[in-house]
């Protein structure tokens, strides 16, 4: 089950001496996020950045009892990392990894949703609650607190909005990105059904892909809500034709234009507000 974590939440850091591990654990601690162990191949680390490591998930478990792992593996290593981590009994994983291959990723998400593990990504950048946690990468301390919630896949177009919000002086709530692969563990649906109870969030954005189905699903959703905040949508693509060099899962023979006004169609009949462009991120949802 998706739940926005807390400053007090306990997280494992899967990689922590890794060159992204180290980096992303450092501006996670000094946030002020609760990363309470760490695991690495090295046998000769047993404390990193003051933080306990440990050569096994199950280890780290027995001795802080995590609530979420974030992981920063190589794409070799993800699919064992986020198996361990499952077993080891963690109710949320933050896979980071990008390049996972797609036969690994259905393994992944298969055996997350079995368990009934919460699993972000792979290629997520994970999740960032402002004043509260970073779990991942994203770089909160460059945004002020607010109250539009983002739930994305692409991490350029979420910095992007981040900063609009910014400079309208409407701020961020939280952010979370799931990670922008073909295949990917959690949809839309959970993330936005936290925020929608979430007190400090007023309003989300939502940047979705031309390819899948989330977009689809998430309207499905929304459309039921008997109490509902604003939601915007954005997804990139419209300019791009079909492609047999952009091989995207079953878009080789569709024109990406039709597939985003058919998803447009779908999530402004729900109830949402629809972004033409980027460009007003900010602006659009500063009308309301």
């Amino acid at each position: 089950m998706f739940f926005l974590p807390t400053k007090e939440t306990p997280i494992l850091c899967q990689g922590i001496t890794s060159n992204a591990g180290a980096v992303h654990t450092e501006l996670a601690l000094a946030y002020g996020s609760n990363i309470v162990a760490g695991t690495s191949t090295d046998r000769n680390v047993r404390k990193f950045l003051g933080v306990p490591v440990y050569r096994t998930v199950q280890e780290a478990v027995k001795a802080t009892s995590p609530k979420i792992s974030v992981i920063f593996s190589p794409p070799t290593h993800a699919l064992s990392d986020v198996t361990e981590a499952i077993k080891a009994g963690i109710e949320m994983v933050v896979c980071t990894t990008e390049h996972v291959p797609f036969q690994e990723a259905i393994k992944m998400k298969k055996m997350a949703e079995e368990a009934k593990v919460c699993l972000v990504g792979p290629s997520a950048m994970g999740i960032g609650v402002i004043d509260q946690t970073i779990v991942g990468s994203i770089p909160l301390h460059l945004f002020s607190k607010g109250k539009i919630g983002i739930v994305g896949r692409s991490s350029s177009l979420l910095w992007e909005a981040a900063r609009q919000l910014e400079n309208e002086k409407l701020g961020l709530s939280c952010c979370i990105s799931l990670g922008a692969d073909h295949l990917i563990g959690t949809s839309f649906v959970p993330p936005v059904k936290a925020l929608l109870t979430d007190e400090k969030t007023q309003g989300i954005l939502i940047v979705g892909q031309v390819h899948g189905e989330l977009e689809y699903e998430l309207a499905d959703f929304y459309k039921k809500q008997k109490s509902k905040k604003p939601m915007w949508v954005y997804i990139p693509g419209r300019s791009l034709d079909r492609s047999d060099k952009r091989p995207l899962l079953g878009m080789q023979t569709v024109k990406f234009a039709e597939v985003i006004d058919a998803k447009k169609e779908k999530l402004v009949a729900a109830g949402a507000t629809w972004i033409e462009s980027p460009d007003s991120f900010g602006k659009t949802i500063k009308k309301g």
